[in-house]
């Protein structure tokens, strides 16, 4: 990884599904949970709920659900646990922007889409590697602290983002 790396595609999706609708089509999606697909602080059976919605869409748009994984920062170890299914793509407590992605999903530069909500976790996630960056709506209502992150990387995002697209 280099010291500073260049700009990043910036998209930006009214929903987490829109990233199917790219062109070209993502080779590999990382996507956020928290703000993402859930509301936050989500109790188990939504997480499963939204995990299981977002799979059935990835495999009506011919992506392998072995190329979808699933990062938070929440520690929701216990579905992780409850869930088989979910073996090896669900990566609870994952500290973004610091985690580190499967070696295949780094192979694919842009074609890896991080979708989120937060331009300082799955943004930066997305810049460190030289992935796509998806920033979608946020989810139900954001606390405050992620409504700052928000507003901050708002400001930030022109270093780290070029635009690319709309959905």
């Amino acid at each position: 990884m280099k010291l500073f790396r260049e700009r990043v595609p910036l998209l930006l999706l009214e929903k987490p599904e829109n990233v199917f609708d790219l062109h070209p089509s993502p080779a590999a999606v990382l996507v956020d949970l928290e703000g993402t697909l859930t509301e936050f602080s989500p109790p188990p059976s939504s997480v499963i709920e939204a995990l299981s919605q977002f799979d059935e869409a990835a495999t009506q748009n011919g992506l392998p659900l072995s190329k979808i994984h699933y990062v938070t920062n929440a520690n929701l170890g216990e579905i992780k646990d409850s869930c088989p299914a979910l073996s090896g793509r669900f990566h609870p407590a994952a500290h973004k922007p610091f985690f580190t992605p499967p070696h295949e999903f780094q192979l694919r530069g842009h074609r890896t889409v991080v979708v989120g909500d937060q331009y300082l976790t799955d943004g930066l996630l997305a810049w460190r590697f030289g992935f796509s960056f998806a920033l979608v709506r946020t989810n139900g209502h954001e606390p405050a602290w992620p409504r700052l992150q928000l507003f901050i990387g708002r400001k930030l995002a022109h270093v780290f983002f070029r635009s690319a697209e709309k959905s």
